[in-house]
């Protein structure tokens, strides 16, 4: 396998980690994207807003798991390098124990919505969200492993694989002209995700190096995780809350068009998903050298804002013509949904960065505090806004909670850290 792999293996100092951060998003989001090109030109309108309704409630259970040991591991290895082996011990129990908890949460999420909702094509998913989540999550470590070395070749890599199996699944169904089922595409799912991860483990085999289980460690990784798996779970709470409402208040058509705005917006997240990634454990690198928490933060501000701001505003003014080449006119009434949700969008270097910075100086529980409140305020709007509005509300409640979010941010930053928010360090 070495030898047919070899081609891959230049140094990664001849591109910066970054790219590579950056690239494996895009590789990961640009095939969903491909692939949801497909299925919205395939799927009826019913079915496409049940497949999205499943791909919300999976990612939060995975961005849950996810907080619970990614940046606690990554964070805790910078510390102490030497011990790298115990900690990806700790991190593995400490995953698979949450993939446990929260497959068997996930699975009893779909009974309750395909039982509440009368979607029975919804109970297709019920066997295998279960083994769909356990699979997903030695994904999600092998992928932490290889951050907590600021590696993120093998990633990309991955992603390559994981995306183009799924991709290349769903286009033999489109070319035959077949309307797969629910439970066919989250076998697709599987399918991918188990490619993406042989082929990490042989590529960065070096790094999966395990040492004893330390109940210290386990600890110390569960303390900090939870927290951080709170503010994932919330965050994406508050991001998906606006779907979710959706699919409650009104019809799985509804939320397949909303769900073309926020695929749409999505797109803007792919380099900011990215480089916030890289930026993590540089931010804390920098943090334990005590450099000042100033540039620091407006450092990280700025590197993501020179991404954030020319996507949004492409999003803003040509926002029909996207609609057209992502979905057909079928999806238009999407178009001021996409203009509110990208608008909002243009604070998201501030909060991305907030995130990031709280986890580098050790400060996680703040961090979930302010999202619970914020989830508070946004499932306020959104159940004020939506019965009166519809989907326009629902944007509205999503976009007024993500500046009100930022803002609160923000003025805890200036009046508790002295840090200036809107100081940038220009590079």
């Amino acid at each position: 396998m070495k030898k047919y792999l070899s081609f891959l293996n230049f140094r990664q100092k001849e591109v910066p980690a970054a790219v590579y951060s950056v690239g494996a998003n895009v590789a990961s989001q640009g095939f969903a994207l491909l692939g949801f090109l497909l299925l919205v030109r395939m799927l009826p309108l019913a079915q496409m807003g049940n497949w999205a309704i499943w791909l919300t409630v999976a990612a939060i259970a995975d961005m849950t798991r996810q907080g619970l040991v990614q940046n606690g591991l990554v964070r805790f290895i910078c510390a102490e390098k030497e011990a790298y082996p115990h900690w990806n011990s700790a991190a593995l129990v400490l995953s698979t124990a949450a993939g446990i908890v929260l497959g068997g949460l996930l699975t009893l999420t779909v009974f309750l919505y395909a039982s509440f909702a009368g979607e029975s094509g919804f109970l297709s998913l019920l066997f295998w969200a279960f083994p769909f989540f356990l699979v997903q999550g030695l994904v999600r470590f092998a992928e932490t492993v290889q951050i907590s070395r600021q590696d993120f070749k093998g990633i990309f890599w991955a992603n390559l694989f994981n995306g183009s199996v799924q991709l290349a699944l769903i286009a033999a169904y489109f070319l035959l002209e077949k309307i797969p089922d629910l439970d066919e595409l989250i076998v697709f799912q599987m399918v991918g995700a188990l490619a993406g991860l042989a082929f990490s483990i042989v590529f960065r085999k070096r790094y999966f190096r395990f040492g004893q289980v330390q109940k210290h460690r386990l600890f110390a990784l569960f303390q900090f995780g939870k927290y951080a798996a709170g503010t994932n779970f919330f965050s994406l709470l508050f991001q998906r809350l606006d779907t979710l409402l959706i699919s409650i208040f009104l019809t799985p058509a509804l939320v397949a068009i909303y769900n073309v705005a926020t695929r749409l917006n999505g797109l803007l997240d792919l380099p900011l998903n990215g480089l916030s990634q890289a930026l993590y454990p540089q931010m804390a690198e920098k943090i334990a050298a005590n450099s000042s928490p100033q540039d620091v933060y407006g450092g990280g501000v700025n590197h993501l804002l020179k991404v954030q701001l020319p996507l949004s505003l492409l999003v803003i003014f040509f926002a029909p013509q996207l609609v057209e080449i992502l979905a057909g006119e079928a999806y238009s009434s999407a178009v001021p949904l996409i203009r509110i949700l990208a608008i909002a969008g243009l604070v998201k270097p501030w909060g991305r960065t907030f995130g990031l910075f709280l986890d580098a100086i050790g400060n996680a529980a703040f961090n979930l505090k302010m999202l619970l409140i914020s989830f508070a305020t946004n499932l306020l709007l959104g159940l004020i806004f939506l019965p009166l509005f519809g989907l326009l509300g629902a944007a509205f409640a999503t976009g007024a909670g993500v500046v009100l979010t930022t803002a609160i941010g923000q003025y805890f930053l200036q009046k508790q850290m002295a840090i200036r928010p809107w100081l940038l360090k220009f590079n």
